[in-house]
């Protein structure tokens, strides 16, 4: 029997604290309750190679990925962390200075078999969150927080690889606890125990 997904939970943020070519760290996650919606749609362009005066061979190469997140609400303290916004008494400012931040963003989703899959995409830079409500009408109409990000990926060659995410489905040390533990770049970024038992996951 073949494997449906489905359902969306635990959505986790960490910051891309470095990502250079020789270095790279995150920060320690941190859940993001209330996750409604998650869409992560690569582009891939594909170049066709003639020869012989047939079409010999198909170049795939990565283009965009991009990616939209609903949740319930994103929290003003998160949004000004995310966006570089100032926070002064309790108000939060808004200003053309303001940097936002490159994170990773961590879910999972069910499995009919049992269990989850696990992801981790590795790094993303989110764009402002829009304002938009409306009035109810006779009742109270549910208002979401959408978030677009443009995924790419790591700088990072030494331990990163260039990738630009991670997938894994429960079992083999894999579960809740471990993979959102800190965000999963390669094999030996994952820690499946306390005693930092690695498992063979993000290649």
């Amino acid at each position: 029997m073949g494997k449906v997904l489905s359902g969306l939970d635990m959505f986790h943020i960490a910051e891309v604290l470095i990502d250079t070519k020789d270095e790279l760290k995150f920060s320690a996650p941190e859940e993001l309750p209330g996750a409604v919606n998650m869409k992560i749609d690569p582009k891939s362009e594909q170049e066709v190679f003639y020869a012989d005066n047939v079409a010999y061979a198909t170049v795939n190469s990565l283009g965009d990925i991009d990616g939209d997140m609903e949740v319930a609400d994103l929290p003003l303290d998160m949004q000004s962390r995310i966006f570089g916004k100032q926070v002064e008494k309790g108000i939060h400012f808004s200003s053309a200075d303001d940097k936002t931040l490159e994170i990773a963003l961590g879910f999972r989703a069910k499995l009919s078999t049992g269990g989850y899959r696990y992801y981790w995409v590795l790094k993303g830079t989110p764009e402002l969150v829009p304002v938009e409500h409306k009035t109810d009408e006779g009742k109270a109409t549910p208002q979401t927080a959408q978030v677009k990000i443009k995924f790419m990926p790591l700088t990072n060659v030494k331990d990163g690889k260039r990738r630009w995410d991670a997938k894994a489905e429960e079992g083999n040390g894999v579960n809740a606890e471990t993979w959102f533990k800190q965000v999963v770049y390669n094999a030996d970024s994952f820690a499946s125990s306390e005693n930092d038992t690695v498992v063979d996951v993000g290649k």
